[in-house]
Parts: structure tokens; sequence; C-alpha cells
């Protein structure tokens, strides 16, 4: 499987165009994070959100390391 968002969205068995409307995002964007054309990483915090939710899944779940959530943890814990 190319990377954890695909994996995630096979395994909840949706296609891109299926997932990209349940997000309310364009599909040419899913599939440039999904082929690695665009880091997913640098998406708008919104964009995965939306992905998190059509998903039901947690952003560990599609992002490609541990660095964004790891920044959230520390965020959510000072504040």
């Amino acid at each position: 499987m190319g990377n954890k968002l695909q994996h995630t969205r096979t395994l909840r068995g949706l296609s891109q165009a299926e997932l990209a409307a349940a997000a309310g995002i364009n599909r040419q964007m899913l599939q440039h994070y999904e082929q690695g054309v665009r880091d997913i990483s640098g998406a708008k915090l919104a964009t995965l959100l939306k992905l998190c939710g059509a998903l039901h899944c947690k952003l560990e779940d599609i992002l490609p390391d541990g660095e964004t959530t790891e920044l959230l943890r520390q965020y959510k814990a000072a504040v």
C-alpha cells in the first residue's frame, strides 16, 4: 500500500471519489496526497480534520510521521 492515508481509505472500503466527497475536498488533491505529489503533513489542519472525520480515524492513521500529532498533543496540553 502506498501510504497511510491510502491504506486507511482502502480499509474503510472507500474509493478516492467517495472519500473526497465525504470529506468535502477535491479528488485530485486527495490523489496528490496519496501519490506523494503533495506532502499531507503540510495540509491545512481543516483538511486533515475533514479527512479524519470522513474516515472515522485519528490523525496518526493518515499522517506519515508522528511529528504533527505530537505537536498537537503538546498544544492541547499547554492550553
